[in-house]
């Protein structure tokens, strides 16, 4: 009897190449999207950034229905729930150079109950099925306010009427501070956790997270947030005060950790490993947002607060 391992064995790569592969593939998708958010920023429209963002959110509402088409079989809704998500971003769309936060806050619950009734209507047209009907109105409503509700938050920090030193319009660089240091967290997690990582902080959930990484993590925002400063401090007015850009960067910092893990929970309910596979090293735009849609929403309260 041969002792040769077999073909497919002989041909699986080893774990340090594997990881290696992964690193570069991970390595360019962020170098491109990097390239796609630099070069948005800098044609200075936030008629541009919102047409991102929207295109993320629509982008990212169908991946999540396609994660529970993929575990259920079925696709609950997502007609109903991507027309309302385009009809509330148009409204937003509308206050793209200032806003009052009631305003905006107003959108969110004429969006919720829109939807929640567009929902039931549409319910009525056919025979209920038990629980499993009630299970996909919910489905429907939570990716509404996980995906829509959660990263339209970035866009109603382009409706706030920030100003930088000049006087002139400074929303747009709170978006560029924001993903700065929310891609900086996502990237000293995976970096430190991947070299020194040793004890497990949340296996249960996340089996490669662990705490040297999240301290990699809340570390990196640091840099990130003080580098913006020191790079575009005239347009971060807001941030000057040195103990409330640490508070928000922390807080900025804990809030994409959470949103990172927030995805983990999704995927291993559904018992699916990435969301998609849009870009490589990195899975679908799910993937790319999950800390993002957490991150948004605490900064955009912060400045509420302080302006």
């Amino acid at each position: 009897m041969s002792s040769d391992p077999p073909a497919d064995t002989q041909a699986s790569p080893s774990p340090g190449k594997s990881r290696f592969k992964t690193f570069l593939s991970r390595l360019l998708s962020t170098v491109v999207l990097w390239g796609v958010v630099v070069g948005a920023f800098a044609l200075g429209s936030n008629t541009v950034f919102f047409a991102l963002i929207a295109g993320v959110i629509v982008v990212g509402l169908l991946e999540y229905f396609q994660l529970l088409k993929k575990a259920t079989g079925t696709r609950p809704y997502v007609f109903q729930t991507v027309v309302v998500s385009v009809a509330y971003l148009a409204y937003l769309f509308q206050y793209r150079d200032g806003a009052s936060p009631e305003l905006l806050g107003a959108a969110d619950g004429l969006a919720v109950t829109v939807l929640v009734m567009l929902l039931i209507a549409s319910r009525l047209g056919s025979a209920l099925e038990g629980r499993k009907s009630l299970h996909e109105l919910m489905q429907a409503l939570f990716g509404f306010v996980y995906v829509t509700l959660l990263f339209s938050f970035s866009a109603k920090i382009l409706c706030l009427p920030l100003l930088d030193a000049a006087g002139l319009p400074a929303s747009a660089w709170y978006v560029l501070f924001l993903v700065i240091v929310t891609k900086f967290t996502d990237t000293g997690a995976y970096c430190i956790g991947s070299l020194i990582g040793r004890h497990k902080c949340i296996p249960h959930i996340s089996p490669g997270k662990t705490w040297e990484g999240l301290a990699g993590g809340i570390l990196f925002a640091f840099i990130g947030a003080f580098i913006c400063r020191a790079l575009f401090a005239d347009h971060l007015l807001l941030l000057a005060s040195t103990p409330w850009l640490i508070a928000i960067t922390f807080s900025i910092a804990v809030a994409s950790i959470i949103g990172d893990l927030s995805e983990s929970i999704l995927k291993r309910t559904l018992e699916i490993k990435d969301s998609g596979q849009i870009m490589p090293g990195i899975g679908g735009v799910l993937d790319l947002i999950d800390s993002l849609l957490f991150t948004a929403p605490v900064l955009y309260f912060y400045l509420i607060i302080l302006g």
